[in-house]
């Protein structure tokens, strides 16, 4: 039986986000084979040796959960044994032995490849991409930059790094045309992010934007729809799954934090999304494509955005610790496309050690 440390919480504006994931995944994983450890990071970063029964209070909302922190402290031992196994201590003097680990930390101090490097260090096994590619994915910078010179569209934008820098940016801002959107750089879950609709609305959503990270983007809205694809595998034999569909009402307007988890009908999924066979292939074919030219391992799930006009293929973005709520697409792509969920957390687990033998 290998023992699986299970990390949730963490300290990104989607701490509460990460809960919820976990208590999918816990839910999904294989007892026949795995033993679940769960340590939740609190906002501040310390750890808690968590009881899968209580790591989290409240309801299932991302505005009501919080990480029980009346737990024991745990640190991680840097290095492993003789016997390959990650070592945790708690505040209690306990010692256990895990073999993998699955880091269900969306955001920054989990997905942007600080803890992969801290892991790699240690040599222990775990789900999802190496440090740099996970650092590359989290930095919407770096991916457009990387995409754009391997062939693959994404939309326009501009930079900018303080709210100085705004004024004598404004003529290729608006060069853009109206709407953009303006985004952290690095960040997730639509936090930080505004859609602007005039030049009047520019400062604040830029303001916003770098409260949440160093550099922001702003970008040409793309006018159509909002399609998504899950990859699994290793970086050089990736396989997509069945693409969904984003589907936002009129009333929400775009794809907000709080259309995603807090809005109840401001929008819905549909897996699989309506799409042609040709078309279907399409997106397989690019959301591999890009899993490759980025170097992900493990799992992504490929944001796109099919303009209506042109009938162009965008991507938006990878995410490469994608959301296991009960609303997230990953997990539901998969199923749609004959992976179950308890399925797809086995071969996740698999694919880290699988990973971690070839190295």
């Amino acid at each position: 039986m290998k023992h699986v440390l299970v990390l949730c919480g963490g300290r990104s504006a989607e701490h509460e986000i990460s809960l919820i994931s976990a208590k999918g995944v816990l839910g999904a994983l294989d007892r026949s084979k795995y033993t679940p450890l769960v340590v939740g990071i609190g906002k501040d970063g310390t750890w808690y040796w968590e009881e899968e029964a209580s790591f989290y209070q409240g309801e299932i909302r991302a505005d009501s959960i919080s990480l029980n922190t009346a737990r024991p402290k745990v640190s991680l031992a840097p290095y492993v044994s003789a016997a390959g196994k990650g070592s945790l201590q708690t505040s209690e003097g306990q010692s256990v032995e895990f073999d993998a680990v699955f880091p269900i930390l969306h955001g920054q101090y989990g997905e942007d490849g600080t803890l992969q490097g801290m892991l790699d260090m240690m040599g222990v096994p775990y789900v999802g991409s190496r440090c740099g590619p996970s650092w590359v994915c989290m930095d919407k910078s770096l991916t457009k930059a990387v995409c754009e010179k391997n062939g693959i569209l994404v939309s326009e934008y501009v930079l900018v790094g303080d709210e100085k820098e705004l004024s004598k940016k404004l003529p290729a801002i608006e060069q853009l045309g109206y709407p953009v959107f303006v985004k952290p750089s690095c960040q997730g879950s639509s936090i930080g992010v505004s859609r602007v609709t005039d030049r009047a609305g520019l400062a604040g959503a830029v303001k916003t934007a770098l409260s949440h990270d160093r550099l922001c983007l702003i970008e040409r809205a793309i006018i159509g729809r909002e399609l998504e694809c899950a990859v699994m595998g290793l970086k050089k034999s990736p396989k997509a799954s069945l693409p969904g569909e984003v589907l936002v009402s009129a009333k929400a307007g775009w794809y907000s934090y709080e259309a995603k988890y807090l809005g109840g009908e401001l929008a819905r999924t549909e897996t699989p999304a309506k799409l042609t066979a040709e078309l279907t292939k399409q997106i397989q074919a690019e959301a591999e494509k890009i899993f490759t030219v980025l170097e992900c391992d493990g799992m992504a799930r490929i944001d796109f955005l099919l303009e209506s006009a042109t009938g162009k293929l965008y991507l938006n973005e990878p995410n490469t610790l994608p959301g296991f709520t009960p609303i997230s697409m990953y997990p539901q792509m998969w199923e749609a496309s004959g992976v179950p969920y308890p399925e797809l957390i086995s071969k996740l687990i698999e694919l880290a050690f699988l990973r971690q033998r070839a190295v």
